[in-house]
């Protein structure tokens, strides 16, 4: 059967043409509808100029036009480029230079960020807007609306790529800041798509809360996961209104729901969440970062019907790499279970030895959903693609039974004296502490130890903030003496990416800036 990552929605429009793929508050936009849409797109996009393996680069919210957008370049034989709709100039800019986009599809509000920059990208032939799009004074480039373009177009009917061939280069941004286009073709993307509908048990029934962008790769994956199987995509808005989310997946009657930490950790700070009927929900997904025991065991309370799948993924896996089955939260709390369907994990030592279990080494994952490089950049291609697999930069261990366990990020150990710190270590202890709502530890500079580990704590909403020397207390109680933090400092929040993933390097930017404190 063709493996071409387009046929998920294809083959899911021919079977369930009325059945609804995008919902919107009141508004829905049927499978028959994106798919004809999308067909109409790709004959559109190969008049502007697209051909085989050309970049089309997508910076739009999760509408209608997303998914038309995406799955159209792929019909047309181009690789979609996924960005932030939430971009700042130069970034964005930077981005697409890299990428060497032929064609931009870019939400109207963000049409300004393009002025005067046609010297910048040279690549660029067109720009396709969805919604309202002001001129663009000096821009150079010509605009066409997305609507005019797919009402003006034919359905595209023939077949451009193959599942070998690249269909999206998916940005990520490393501890260091410096961004890396992941390849990923068509086959990874199904390959990762059909291991995770196997063990989520996905079927077109399925209706998913969904407030993690498209752009995101664990956004991307819900997306292809429930094309994949005919279900539906109930758009909730964003985690900064979290009662009406919490409002959408009892109105929607969502079967599921899908989130990073700090997603959950919004939603249970809700008072009321308890007021809304959830029992619909028939499972969650967490990714994107660890989520300690204690919040795993609060979400597991919050949503008593649910089960709750706790995964570990990378974008350079076409999102997933391993999943902990919700029958094992408890026995294996902490754990991130063992590889997906397809996919082997190993744990090495520096030298490249196999650990054994109990161990700590950096995991290596190999799979047909594994990248095969990173566009324009053979250097990070040989540092984190080798014969063995992919290189995660994760530290870890396996149990004896087989299960995977996360220490930290090679490049995020603090490394104080004659000691090696998991920052996650502590963040869970401090978590814990009666009156914190998140923790987030970094190292500092240390002239006679090297780094000292230092907090940065959020009190909890729901109670009076806690006393430094309790905190302290707690982590005594808790924590070999080398492990305590030297500082703490007290936050309204914790500097995250719009993913919801911490941003370390901005506590770290933090502490140079202000010196050091008690």
């Amino acid at each position: 059967m063709p493996r071409e990552l387009h046929r998920l929605l294809l083959d899911s429009a021919d079977r369930l043409p009325e059945q609804p793929l995008i919902i919107r508050g009141e508004s829905v936009t049927t499978y028959g509808d994106v798919a004809t849409r999308a067909r109409r797109f790709a004959s559109a996009l190969r008049r502007l100029g697209v051909e085989k393996g050309d970049r089309v680069a997508i910076v739009l919210g999760n509408i209608a036009e997303y998914p038309i957008a995406y799955y159209g370049a792929a019909l047309a034989g181009g690789v979609a480029v996924p960005l932030s709709d939430d971009p700042r100039s130069a970034s964005l800019v930077s981005t697409l230079h890299h990428a060497g986009a032929r064609v931009l599809v870019i939400g109207g509000r963000n049409l300004r960020l393009l002025a005067g920059q046609a010297d910048a990208l040279p690549d660029l032939r067109a720009i396709v807007t969805a919604g309202p799009a002001p001129a663009l004074p000096g821009g150079g480039f010509e605009t066409v609306p997305i609507d005019a373009a797919i009402a003006s177009s034919e359905e595209w009917a023939g077949e451009s790529a193959s599942g070998d061939d690249p269909v999206s280069i998916q940005y990520t941004s490393g501890t260091t800041g410096a961004k890396k286009g992941v390849v990923l073709t068509h086959e990874n993307l199904r390959t990762n798509t059909d291991s995770i509908v196997e063990y989520l048990e996905l079927t077109s029934e399925d209706r998913v809360g969904l407030v993690l962008p498209f752009y995101y790769v664990y956004g991307g994956s819900v997306m292809h996961t429930h094309v994949a199987v005919g279900g539906s995509l109930a758009m909730l808005g964003s985690l900064a209104f979290p009662i009406r989310v919490a409002e959408g997946l009892a109105r929607h009657r969502c079967t599921g729901f899908s989130g990073v930490p700090s997603t959950f950790a919004r939603l249970l700070a809700l008072k009321s969440l308890g007021d809304h009927d959830l029992s619909t929900i028939r499972y969650l997904t967490q990714a994107g970062a660890a989520m300690s025991k204690e919040m795993a065991a609060r979400v597991c309370t919050a949503f008593p019907k649910a089960r709750l799948f706790v995964m570990y993924g990378q974008t350079e896996a076409s999102a997933r790499l391993s999943y902990l089955p919700p029958d094992r939260i408890v026995d294996k709390a902490g754990s991130v279970g063992f590889g997906i369907p397809g996919v082997e994990l190993k744990v090495r030592d520096p030298e490249g030895r196999e650990c054994a279990p109990g161990e700590t080494g950096e995991v290596v994952a190999r799979g047909a959903n594994i990248t095969s490089g990173y566009f324009n950049n053979p250097e990070a291609t040989r540092r984190f693609i080798r014969k063995d697999g992919l290189h995660t930069a994760d530290l870890g261990y396996f149990d004896d039974d087989g299960f995977l366990f996360l220490v930290g990020r090679e490049s995020e150990m603090i490394k104080s004296g004659a000691h090696r710190i998991a920052p996650k270590e502590i963040e869970e202890v401090i978590e814990n502490a009666p009156g914190v709502s998140a923790c987030a530890v970094v190292g500092r500079p240390d002239e006679l130890l090297g780094q000292v580990p230092v907090a940065f704590i959020v009190p909890s909403p729901d109670s009076p903030p806690p006393a430094r020397q309790d905190v302290l207390r707690h982590c005594r109680d808790k924590l070999s003496r080398f492990k305590i933090p030297k500082e703490m400092h007290f936050v309204d929040d914790l500097p995250k990416t719009a993913n919801g993933k911490l941003l370390r390097r901005a506590l770290r930017e933090r502490l140079t800036a202000q010196g050091p404190t008690g």
